[in-house]
C-alpha cells in the first residue's frame, strides 16, 4: 500500500505541475485542499510570502498569467520522503515565455508538496530570487565590499 500510495502522490503532483504549465486553474483547484497553504519563504521584496486557501493561490497564479505565457516548468525530478509517503519533494526547472518578448526568466526549483487524502494541502517553493527579479527587468546592485 505504501509503494501505490507514493506513487499516486508523486502522479498528483506531477499533474498539477502540468495544470501551472497549462494554465489550467479549474483542474488545479481540484488538486488542491479547502486548507491549502502556499508558501514562498524567498519571495523577492514586495511578493507575498504566503497564500493561504486555493483561492488565494489561483488568484496569484491568474495574476502571472497575464505576464507569462506559460511556465515552460520541466526536467521534474519527484520522490518521497521514506518516513511519510504524503511529503513530496520536487525539483525542476522554468524557461518561461513572457508575454513580453523583451524579457527571459528561467530559474531552478526546489520543491515540498504535503498530499493528505489525494489532495494537495501544503506547496513550498525555493527559486534564486535574484534571478526571478533580473527576468521580470529588474535589477540588483550588489553591496561594495571594502
Amino acid at each position: 500500500m505504501s509503494a501505490e500510495l507514493r506513487e499516486a502522490n508523486k502522479e498528483l503532483v506531477r499533474k498539477y505541475i502540468d495544470g501551472i504549465n497549462a494554465w489550467d486553474f479549474d483542474g488545479m483547484a481540484e488538486m488542491l485542499a479547502d486548507d491549502f497553504v502556499f508558501e514562498q519563504p524567498f519571495a523577492a521584496p514586495g511578493m507575498q510570502k504566503r497564500y493561504e486557501g486555493p483561492k488565494a493561490l489561483l488568484d496569484f497564479q491568474r495574476s502571472v498569467s497575464n505576464m507569462i505565457v506559460t511556465e515552460s516548468l520541466h526536467d521534474l525530478w519527484l520522490d518521497t520522503l521514506h518516513s511519510d509517503p504524503g511529503e513530496v519533494l520536487a525539483t525542476y526547472k522554468s524557461d518561461m515565455e513572457m508575454v513580453d518578448d523583451s524579457l527571459r526568466y528561467a530559474n531552478d526549483y526546489i520543491c515540498r508538496f504535503s498530499v493528505r487524502d489525494g489532495k494537495i494541502t501544503r506547496f513550498f517553493e525555493y527559486y534564486d530570487t535574484g534571478r526571478l527579479i533580473t527576468g521580470f527587468g529588474g535589477t540588483i546592485d550588489a553591496p561594495e565590499i571594502k
